[in-house]
């Protein structure tokens, strides 16, 4: 029986300058990711190598959708992380797999674009490479163009945009938002504007459809709800815990 999955393989930029600190803050970005999927049948997720994540989860957009939301968190703003992607078909529980012995395509392709990211003069965050028969060349070519496009808007924000970018992504309430940060709500919307922050979201969505699109037809299944209830559930703990985001 055919299981849709999701793999992504993450680094840090330049890690090995502080990577005792790197190292420690990765565990507890593990810890987030495994509070946000508690409602998945099936995660794997490894942190290895000082500062390297590796992750398997149920359904092609839970790891973009994970990706995204630790993007807009990640405390290291001049040392961004990266996610090579990769999403496809397998015949295995996830629960029955070694993360350090699977040698499936998938793993390969994950460990690929995380390389070819590695080694791109203009780093974007996430390139996906999925399983040949998950999603057509040309659905490829122009996901991870809206990738670049979403990770160059993004590399471009100051970090107050960058800021009352995340927020939005969880609270999408601009009074809110100035009340926590001590703003108006003015100045919060000019630099909603100016930071791009409505086209990264919408860019976000996007891609979100276009991959449970893909899995609705390769696979039969119908992710939709499951990844609404996934993303309820990472911006209820995020809501909970602001001060991931403000600190």
């Amino acid at each position: 029986m055919k299981k849709p999955v999701s793999v992504f393989m993450m680094d840090v930029t330049d890690s090995s300058r502080n990577w005792k600190e790197v190292s420690s803050y990765l565990e507890t970005v593990e810890t987030y990711i495994k509070h946000w999927t508690k409602g998945l049948p099936n995660v794997h997720i490894k942190h290895r190598l000082g500062d390297e994540i590796v992750c398997i989860f149920d359904h092609y957009a839970t790891a973009y959708t994970i990706a995204f939301y630790i993007n807009q968190i990640w405390r290291f703003s001049d040392q961004p992380p990266y996610f090579g992607m990769s999403f496809g078909n397998v015949e295995e529980d996830i629960s029955d797999i070694d993360i350090d012995k699977w040698n499936h395509p998938l793993m390969k392709h994950a460990r690929l674009a995380n390389e070819r990211i590695k080694q791109s003069s203009n780093r974007t965050p996430i390139i996906l490479f999925p399983d040949s028969d998950a999603m057509s060349v040309p659905t490829v070519e122009m996901s991870n163009l809206l990738l670049e496009y979403q990770g160059k808007l993004i590399n471009e924000q100051t970090k107050l945009q960058r800021l009352i970018s995340g927020l939005f992504s969880v609270l999408d309430e601009q009074k809110m938002i100035a009340n926590l940060l001590g703003k108006s709500p003015s100045t919060i919307s000019s630099h909603y504007k100016k930071g791009n922050c409505e086209i990264i979201l919408k860019t976000f969505n996007t891609l979100q459809r276009t991959l449970n699109h893909q899995e609705e037809t390769q696979s039969g299944t119908y992710p939709s709800n499951i990844m609404n209830e996934l993303e309820n559930t990472i911006k209820n703990h995020l809501k909970q815990n602001l001060k991931i985001i403000t600190n």
